[in-house]
C-alpha cells in the first residue's frame, strides 16, 4: 500500500470512530465505566446496562490494572501507561483513577474530544493520576518519545493495524527496558462454524420465549439452518458475506495469526490466556427483566469459560503481555 493510500484509508478509519461516537454520545451513551447508565440504544452491546459494563468491561479493566500493578512491582504513581487506541477514554481514565500516569492516544478526533469531556466533568478527578489525551497517528505522533513508557497497552485496538510488525516495533521503541506490553484482543480468525452453530441455537431459544433482541424463526430444515449458520459465521467475524469489513476499514486487518506471532517475537512472555467464545455476542441482547438479565449474563459468562476450558468451544479473543527484554 503506497503513502496516498495510507493516509486515506486512516482518515476513513477516524471518520468511521468520529461517526460511531457522536452517535452514541447524542443517544445517551456515557463512555465511563462509573458512571454508566441504562442506555437502550445499544440493542445488544454490554454499555446497554450498568450490569453487563460490570462482567464485561470492568472486568477488563482489572485484568489489565492488576497485570500491571503485578508486573511492574511498582506503586502506580511511578507507572506511565500508554493506552493506544483509547477511543472515548474509558479504559485510559479509569487506569488513572487507579493512580497511573496515563497517555490515551487515539486516531478519532472525535473520540479524544468525547474522552476529554468525560475526563474533565469526573467527580474523582481530584484524586487520580495525570491523564494526558492526543489525537494522532501511533507511528508519528511528535508527542510520543521513546523509551518513556513502562506500559503500552491495546484493547481491542491492535487488530486494526495492518503492518503489525511496525506497530510492535514501534512498540518495543516507545517502551522502558523491561516494559510490558498488554494486549486483549478479539481473534476472529479463530471463529469457527462451530461458534456460529452454538450462536444459532441458543439465540433462537432465547428468542422462543421474547428473551433475545430480535426474533429467530425456529427452522427445521437443514438447507435453511446451514444458510443460517454461515451467515452467522460472518456476522461474528465482523465481515460481510464476501468477506469485507464491516466496522471500519481497517477493522479486522490482523487475526490471532497476525498478531500472536510476532508479539511472542518481540516481547518476552509473561502472561497469556484465551478468553470469551460467545459472550459478548448475547449479553447486550438479553430482555429478561433487569433481575433476570443480570443473572443470565452472569450464567453465559460461566457457560463460556467452561466451554472454552474444555475446548467444546474456539475462543475467539486473547489476553497477551510481554516485557521488552
Amino acid at each position: 500500500m503506497n503513502s496516498s493510500q495510507d493516509r486515506n484509508n486512516l482518515k476513513q478509519e477516524a471518520q468511521a470512530f468520529d461517526s460511531q461516537i457522536e452517535e452514541r454520545v447524542s443517544n445517551g451513551h456515557i463512555p465511563d465505566l462509573r458512571r454508566a447508565k441504562p442506555c437502550d440504544y445499544f440493542y445488544n452491546n454490554s454499555w446497554r446496562r450498568p450490569e453487563f459494563v460490570k462482567l464485561d468491561f470492568i472486568e477488563q479493566y482489572e485484568l489489565i490494572r492488576d497485570a500491571i500493578k503485578r508486573l511492574t512491582g511498582r506503586s502506580a504513581a511511578e507507572v506511565r501507561v500508554l493506552e493506544v487506541g483509547c477511543g472515548p477514554g474509558y479504559l485510559s481514565l479509569e487506569l488513572a483513577r487507579s493512580g497511573f500516569e496515563v497517555v490515551g492516544l487515539d486516531l478519532s478526533s472525535r473520540c479524544i474530544e468525547v474522552a476529554q469531556q468525560v475526563a474533565d466533568s469526573d467527580p474523582w478527578r481530584g484524586e487520580r493520576g495525570a491523564l494526558h489525551y492526543i489525537a494522532g497517528d501511533y507511528l508519528f505522533h511528535p508527542e510520543l518519545h521513546t523509551e518513556s513508557f513502562d506500559a503500552i497497552v491495546f484493547l481491542g485496538a491492535l487488530h486494526h493495524f495492518t503492518d503489525q510488525r511496525a506497530i510492535q516495533q514501534r512498540t518495543r521503541d516507545l517502551l522502558k527496558p523491561g516494559g510490558l506490553i498488554l494486549v486483549h484482543e478479539p481473534a476472529r480468525d479463530r471463529v469457527a462454524k462451530s461458534n456460529a452453530a452454538f450462536s444459532l441455537l441458543l439465540s433462537t431459544l432465547l428468542s422462543l420465549g421474547n428473551n433475545f433482541y430480535r426474533d429467530i424463526p425456529l427452522r427445521s430444515e437443514p438447507d435453511a439452518i446451514a444458510a443460517e449458520v454461515e451467515k452467522l459465521y460472518h456476522g461474528l467475524r465482523y465481515e460481510s458475506e464476501d468477506g469485507g469489513n464491516l466496522q471500519s476499514v481497517n477493522d479486522n486487518e490482523a487475526g490471532y495469526t497476525q498478531m500472536y506471532p510476532l508479539l511472542n517475537e518481540l516481547f518476552a512472555q509473561v502472561h497469556f490466556e484465551w478468553r470469551y467464545a460467545f459472550f459478548h455476542e448475547f449479553i447486550g441482547g438479553l430482555r429478561y427483566d433487569e433481575t433476570t438479565n443480570a443473572l443470565a449474563a452472569s450464567f453465559l459468562k460461566e457457560m463460556d469459560r467452561i466451554l472454552v476450558d474444555t475446548g467444546a468451544l474456539p475462543a475467539t479473543e486473547f489476553f497477551f503481555v510481554g516485557r521488552k527484554n
